[in-house]
């Protein structure tokens, strides 16, 4: 049974809880703190009485403030209910805010049951595609045996992959369909779920897939940007660990501006909630950063299993050491890396990286080694973290590394020559 769809009414009413939460939670929480301190020069003159009559009033302000919040979202919630209200998802740039909002605390929305909270799918032309042999074989037409399937990064969506086609005249999905032999397939995730579950997810719908798809599947390359490679990760370290058929088929793991050992943008969110923490005034503002999701917690060193954050607190604590998967022996791993300057000792790249995610952990490289060994790099100077979503450069390299493979099983498939 589908869910109904998410409306322009859900959003609303997710803005109104957020603004009560967040906006005038923090500001109450602020105004105490601070009026704590003034009182506090004021109670060997006057005593409690002003401080009391002060609290009131301003427990009463914020509470009628909330209050109307309150009932202002349930207003709208119950419109919504009533068929009020436009689906977010029937324009790109709906699609682009639910995801957005997924990122940021989609583990809350399917805590909530909120329509808007996504379910992994796979996604063509901007709506799912059901996975039975009839509707992936009418969504696939002419569909070979090869999989490429794109994931993509945090707060992004399968769309972001035609990021600058305009510009550039094509984009990765266009160039693998035009210039191989493989059938690219997208797939959109909530970003704001851990990484692990998320390939867990992952990990039956390949299945199910390779089950439905029209012809036989002999090869899967998995293409993911950013968070999207840390999924493929987890997804094939799920799969061999539960015992799964369709990653012997996978032979290439192609990971684009990747945090494999850690995401500097998510370290230094966490290290200003702990720094906001040591005074009271400000300590409000520390609880908002520790609203991110999930799956940006796991970014902070590139969490892909159960076992690196199940039973922590991660929002308390620095974090764990990741924990070793083991990349499969049968599959070429490629790391791309960009960064902001013309070249890796740039400033701009020491310090910022391609601005979300530095060199070294986009190349695998963690504290303690390489995370994947035997994995082979590619660099792309002057580029930030999104350009890597269509890039000419990286086109060519997935489609020579995908013709590679080609001819590799062309030349095992040819009869011996005497």
């Amino acid at each position: 049974m589908s869910r109904e769809p998410a409306r322009t009414t859900d959003v609303a009413a997710l803005a109104l809880d957020n603004v009560d939460r967040l906006v005038v939670g923090t500001v109450r929480d602020v105004h105490r703190a601070a009026a704590a301190r003034a009182f506090g020069a004021t109670r060997m003159i006057g005593g409690r009485l002003p401080e009391s009559l002060h609290d009131a009033v301003a427990t009463s302000v914020y509470g009628a403030l909330s209050g109307v919040l309150r009932i202002g979202s349930g207003s709208v919630r119950a419109l919504s209910a009533r068929g009020v209200g436009t689906p977010i998802e029937s324009s790109q740039f709906g699609r682009t805010v639910v995801s957005a909002v997924n990122g940021l605390i989609g583990d809350e929305l399917r805590m909530l049951d909120d329509p808007q909270a996504i379910v992994m799918s796979v996604r063509r032309e901007g709506v799912d595609v059901p996975i039975s042999r009839w509707q992936v074989g009418d969504a696939f037409r002419g569909a070979g045996g090869h999989l490429v399937v794109f994931l993509h990064g945090l707060c992004e969506n399968d769309e972001s992959w035609q990021l600058g086609s305009k510009v550039r005249g094509s984009t990765y999905l266009q160039r693998v369909a035009d210039e191989t032999d493989g059938t690219p397939v997208t797939v959109r995730y909530n970003t704001g779920l851990h990484v692990s579950e998320n390939g867990r997810h992952l990990d039956a719908l390949l299945a199910q897939l390779v089950d439905a798809w029209p012809t036989r599947v002999t090869r899967i390359t998995l293409v993911g940007h950013s968070m999207g490679g840390l999924v493929a990760r987890a997804a094939t370290n799920h799969a061999t660990a539960q015992g799964s058929t369709w990653q012997h088929l996978v032979r290439d793991v192609v990971c684009l501006g990747t945090p494999h050992a850690g995401a500097n943008l998510e370290k230094v969110a966490h290290l200003g909630s702990r720094v906001l923490r040591f005074w009271p005034a400000s300590t409000p503002f520390g609880a908002i950063l520790d609203a991110r999701s999930d799956g940006i917690v796991d970014l902070r060193h590139g969490y892909i299993s159960t076992d690196e954050w199940e039973g922590q607190d991660l929002t308390a604590r620095w974090g764990l050491d990741r924990i070793a998967a083991a990349p499969l022996a049968h599959a070429e791993y490629h790391f791309i890396a960009s960064t902001l300057g013309a070249s890796q000792k740039h400033p701009l790249s020491s310090v910022l990286g391609d601005l979300l995610v530095h060199f070294s952990s986009a190349t695998g490289v963690g504290r303690t080694g390489p995370v994947v060994d035997g994995a082979t790099f590619e660099y792309v100077p002057s580029a930030h973290h999104f350009a890597l979503l269509n890039h000419p450069a990286v086109g060519d390299w997935l489609i020579r590394w995908i013709d590679a493979d080609h001819r590799q099983d062309r030349a095992l498939a040819a009869p011996a020559v005497r």
